[in-house]
């Protein structure tokens, strides 16, 4: 797993957290929401052993050790591994919580996953982390809140964790043995996400495949250019959401060369074959190519024909192309 110290201790939610903790005013329960699912995973434990040290200092390296290897007594758990909270598991939760601390002088219960937690597994807990035993903590964590009954909303405190940008991901990778290359491909991918650009960069031939898209952008030019890309992401191998996921961000930097705005470009490692793209382009065609995308994948999620999906994307591609040259 990446390492996301540096990026939390720079967080302005971390920055919240411990005011928290120096003012005395810290909530029996926090909600924290991000995508990144491992950056929630590192945020928690950070904070759980934030609050296991209160009051021990002395031992507060050998707590902190212990919390990250999930081996503190008085610190739970729970939702590691896809494992689901249920309502059996929320019951083991609210007895444990009633159970006095083995060595610390409080308790903390991790929920991770908490947004796949049913409503029945909800409305059990909801009474404990209204009223929970004295010197007990909850930490829930999500990422989105669609899910997550309005009882429970109101009696948590939500800290929505900082976005990590393209440049820290990319620097993430560098430092977890990524090529600085290809780290770079990753992060401009990851929409943020840095649990999604390690994903990425366990796949061999997802650069290639990136490649391959900025190219279609790059060599299409009519409707008889289409055939050599329909059948490199029509192959089975190819994950069509992530096609369109890609499309889109490239049409989007894309729109900001045209509009002189570089600095905002995503995929810097591919900013001057954007430029040259960008050239043959205008701001209406990119619009379109991003609406397409859009319509693309809400079309997926109705189970249509992948490959029809794919061949309209290029066509589209190709036709604003040609209607570009000829304005």
């Amino acid at each position: 797993m990446l390492d996301y110290e540096k990026v939390i201790l720079k967080s302005h939610a971390y920055k919240m957290i411990s005011k928290d903790i120096e003012m005395s005013r810290i909530s029996h329960a926090y909600l924290f929401v991000s995508a990144d699912e491992n950056y929630l995973y590192k945020f928690a434990e950070k904070f759980a052993g934030m609050l296991i040290n209160i009051n021990d200092s002395e031992n507060a390296e050998r707590n902190i050790m212990r919390v990250n290897k999930h081996i503190h007594p008085d610190v739970k758990f729970y939702g590691l591994g896809g494992g689901k909270i249920d309502v059996g598991v929320v019951s083991n939760i609210c007895e444990s919580a009633e159970v006095c601390a083995f060595e610390a002088d409080k308790k903390v219960f991790v929920l991770l996953d908490a947004n796949d937690m049913n409503e029945a597994s909800q409305n059990k807990i909801l009474k404990t982390i209204e009223e929970p035993p004295k010197n007990t903590f909850f930490i829930l964590c999500a990422t989105a809140t669609s899910k997550i009954l309005p009882t429970i909303l109101s009696r948590v405190k939500q800290i929505d964790l900082d976005e990590i940008s393209t440049a820290e991901i990319a620097e993430m990778l560098k430092l977890g043995g990524v090529g600085k290359e290809n780290a770079e491909v990753y992060a401009s991918c990851a929409n943020f996400n840095a649990s999604f650009a390690e994903k990425l960069a366990c796949d061999d031939c997802f650069v290639d495949f990136f490649n391959n898209i900025v190219s279609c952008f790059f060599e299409i030019n009519g409707s008889r250019d289409v055939l050599k890309y329909s059948c490199i992401f029509n192959a089975k191998n190819i994950n069509v959401k992530e096609f369109f996921d890609i499309a889109m961000l490239i049409s989007r930097d894309i729109s900001l060369v045209i509009s002189g705005k570089q600095e905002l470009v995503v995929c810097k490692n591919v900013l001057t074959k954007l430029k040259v793209i960008a050239s043959s382009l205008n701001f209406d065609a990119t619009t379109v190519l991003i609406k397409t995308a859009i319509e693309a994948k809400k079309q997926l999620s109705f189970n249509a024909n992948s490959t029809a999906v794919v061949d309209e994307f290029l066509f589209k591609l190709a036709e604003v192309k040609v209607k570009c040259r000829k304005s």
